[in-house]
């Protein structure tokens, strides 16, 4: 965090000094290049709904019913059901494409979390150069008290639209975190037990296709036997 300097008055402060009180803290203070927005958030949530479809692939039921009357007859769950079937295919890739979009969001929340510390001591320091500001008022006189008590109030609404804009990109921040936080528990906690259920049910399935096997060979070994018997 830079080194903000300390409110002061020149030791004979005429009207031109008075007129510029705080200017250096300003320069110091001098606009950033703006946080930019970025799209990670988008990204991810687009990412997730992905998942979430390919997912759900398995139950052509739920599909179904997500979609109105009018999209069912216009066959749109039909078409969502190829969808999050083509999407099944690539669950891997989503993965990928989601942990990708997480680091992106990762990376801005981490820049937004110094951009509120910077921003927290600027409104610090004006807030200290402007309450120093409105004690030296009440020592002044005439033009040099007219001189200051602009300089004083610009310092203090500065000073309130910093907080402001921090407690902004808190809301932000706490968004952000909870998306992250939401994203993790996909994919390190529901994934993976989608997973584990997928191969549970193919290990049932396959199962009961050998059994199944397993009876056809009896019938057909009891034909071959039966058929065998009834020649001369």
């Amino acid at each position: 965090m830079r080194s903000l300097p300390q409110p002061t008055l020149p030791a004979r402060a005429d009207v031109a000094t008075l007129a510029a009180y705080g200017s250096h803290l300003l320069q110091v203070l001098a606009e950033p290049a703006p946080l930019q927005a970025g799209a990670e958030g988008e990204g991810l949530v687009a990412a997730l709904a992905r998942i979430a479809l390919a997912l759900q692939a398995s139950d052509p039921a739920r599909l179904r019913r997500q979609e109105s009357w009018w999209g069912r007859l216009l066959g749109r769950d039909v078409e969502r059901q190829a969808q999050a079937q083509g999407l099944q295919a690539q669950l891997g890739v989503l993965a990928l494409q989601a942990r990708e979009q997480a680091q992106g969001l990762a990376q801005r929340v981490q820049q937004r979390a110094r951009a509120i510390i910077d921003n927290d001591a600027a409104a610090a320091a004006l807030e200290a150069w402007a309450t120093f500001g409105a004690a030296q008022l009440a020592t002044l006189q005439g033009a040099a008290q007219v001189a200051l008590a602009p300089r004083v109030d610009h310092l203090q609404r500065l000073a309130t639209l910093r907080r402001i804009e921090s407690g902004q990109w808190r809301l932000l921040q706490e968004q952000d975190e909870a998306l992250l936080q939401r994203f993790v528990r996909i994919h390190d906690v529901l994934l993976p037990a989608w997973r584990q259920a997928a191969l549970a049910r193919q290990a049932l399935a396959q199962a009961a296709q050998a059994e199944q096997a397993a009876t056809l060979q009896a019938q057909i070994d009891d034909e071959v036997a039966a058929a065998q018997a009834r020649l001369p």
